[in-house]
């Protein structure tokens, strides 16, 4: 196998590590960004696209209260984000869902916005879900000011200093998102109704350009009130401290359903880049730059895991022991021997999988594809799916109890009868519309549960379909058995889509969200995982990203494992 653009020659292909091996909550949930990514998908857009991003209007007091609109044109078109800031209590500021009340509410918008659309969009964003929004808004999100750094930073500026390395790197960001809202969500354009529009036929590139410009904004906004604040004696923020910072985002449950409801996408998310890793490992030779590239990422990585702080205990023990693991890795030996041999990452790996980690092997994963964006042309630009209504329903029940023997062994190894393994359900808040997770006969609400418990209605499939003809077909099964619709669908779509379904019971005792959410936001392209419990957490998207004057660079998306050299 060849590939277009590159001399490198796949002389065979390794098999792709199969569902039972990767759908595992505990690999999922050790995901870390790679190449596919699409904050690293929308950073070689804007490249490509020869987008240029300036502020087309600034209207901030010296408070820090106002309004600014951020311009990005592109060959076609133009896009604006509409930014209001407002002035809120310190006990108003929050990461829950419930608030508000915000620092700075935002809109991704067409075009540029006239004054009676700005109007609009004023009296209307600051109160978010509950305002009356229009179809030229691409995306609706919020965010707040870090009660950690923000004002530590804005002081140190206005003064002429710099601020500490370490500050920075502790946190990550100056402002943190709460919710960034696309898709046709509370009013605004609703994607699946536009067609060539460029950020919205690829999955989440509305919502990532919407971040992205919020970084910028926060940066901007930083170096004016500490000018404002300092006068001659202020400094800017320095580059390096500049690109180093991301934009936070405190993540919960209303993420996790997301790869339960969304089958298609999943497998598509989840085969591209598992088909990413066998291709590197079907690479014959590497030569010594390569074989240094990826030597170099291992240590960017130990460097990065040195500077992963967090206070949850199960992650620190993790971050531990990747540092330990990375260490041991560049000590070996073996280590540029390996990378000499025939089906180097191949033996490179296996050499050390049964000595490290699970988080420690997804990052090496994320390592051995870095070098290669070659091989990744046709997966990067393939990572959407059309969502099925409908499936093929001439099925027969023996043909569906066979796909279950073959792709569900796993949850009929469940004994579901197990009250550890009927710990928690799943359902939808009534307040905001967001999923939570209830205790069984502990919390109320179980009669109105999410069909979340996957393995056990695949138990119950089992056991009414054993009782019915053998060729019987699907559709005559739904008919006769509508509670068994949604998962004989699920079934049928594993069937050509095996990486669509999560291999673990979501509703017991042993599950843990975090996971859920983790394996999604590695594909967001997110660092610096900071779980605050079970049930969410805090993340940077962007750091160490370019800022818009560096979009035209030839490593434009060189910015795997960010790291201060000083910390």
């Amino acid at each position: 196998m060849s590939f277009k653009n590159t001399k490198i020659n796949l002389d065979y292909n390794h098999p792709i590590r199969p569902p039972s091996t990767v759908m595992k909550l505990d690999r999922l949930g050790s995901f870390h960004q790679t190449r596919l990514s699409f904050t690293r998908r929308l950073i070689d857009d804007l490249k490509y696209q020869k987008s240029k991003i300036e502020i087309h209007q600034w209207d901030i007091d010296n408070s820090g209260i106002g309004s600014a609109i951020i311009k990005i044109i592109f060959k076609k078109e133009i896009l604006s984000l509409i930014i209001f800031c407002h002035s809120i209590n310190d006990e108003e500021r929050t990461d829950r869902v419930i608030a508000e009340k915000w620092d700075m509410t935002f809109s991704l918008f067409r075009g540029v916005p006239n004054k009676n659309e700005i109007n609009q969009l004023s009296k209307n964003l600051k109160i978010q879900e509950s305002g009356r929004h229009n179809s030229k808004q691409l995306t609706l999100s919020r965010a707040n000011k870090s009660q950690r750094i923000f004002e530590k930073v804005l002081n140190d500026l206005s003064i002429g200093k710099q601020p500490s390395e370490k500050l920075i790197n502790d946190v990550g960001y100056l402002v943190r998102t709460t919710a960034v809202y696309g898709n046709g969500k509370f009013g605004i354009e609703d994607f699946s109704k536009t067609n060539g529009h460029i950020f919205l036929q690829k999955p989440f590139q509305a919502e990532m350009l919407t971040v992205y410009l919020v970084r910028y904004f926060s940066i901007e906004l930083i170096n004016f009130l500490a000018k404002k604040k300092g006068g001659k004696k202020s400094v800017i923020l320095s580059k390096h401290l500049t690109k180093h910072l991301g934009v936070g985002n405190a993540t919960g449950l209303g993420m996790a359903p997301f790869l339960v409801n969304h089958q298609e996408l999943i497998h598509q998310w989840i085969y591209n880049r598992e088909t990413a890793i066998s291709r590197v490992f079907s690479i014959k030779r590497l030569n010594k730059k390569t074989q240094n590239k990826i030597i170099n990422y291992i240590h960017q990585a130990f460097k990065y895991s040195l500077q992963w702080k967090v206070d949850d205990k199960l992650q620190s023990k993790k971050i531990e022991k990747l540092n330990s693991d990375l260490k041991k890795i560049l000590q070996n030996e073996e280590l540029t021997k390996l990378l000499n041999f025939h089906y180097p990452i191949k033996r490179f790996f296996n050499f050390f999988k049964d000595d490290i980690t699970l988080e420690t092997q997804e990052i090496l994963n994320s390592i051995f594809i870095e070098p290669f964006p070659e091989l990744l042309e046709d997966l990067i630009n393939n990572m959407g799916a059309e969502e099925k209504k409908s499936v093929l329903i001439s099925y027969t029940v023996n043909d569906i109890l066979e796909i279950i023997k073959d792709n569900f062994n796993w949850a009929i190894k469940i004994d579901t009868s197990k009250p550890e393994e009927n710990y928690c359900f799943w359902y939808t808040s009534q307040t905001k519309l967001e999923p939570r997770l209830g205790i069984t006969k502990k919390d109320a609400g179980i009669e109105k549960q999410l069909p979340f418990d996957i393995a056990h209605q695949i138990k119950q499939a089992v056991n009414t379909l054993n009782k019915l003809p053998s060729n019987m077909t699907a559709a005559e099964v739904m008919i006769n058995h509508p509670e068994l619709r949604n998962i004989i669908k699920r079934v049928i779509i594993n069937k050509s889509m095996p990486y669509s379904e999560i291999q673990n019971n979501l509703i017991g005792k042993d599950m843990k969200p975090i996971d859920i959410l983790r394996c999604k936001l590695s594909f967001f392209g997110a660092s610096k995982f900071d779980p605050k419990s079970d049930l969410w957490t805090r993340i940077t998207l962007f750091q160490g990203a370019p800022l818009p004057n560096e979009l035209w660079k030839t490593n434009v998306n060189d910015w795997l494992f960010p790291n201060l050299p000083n910390v």
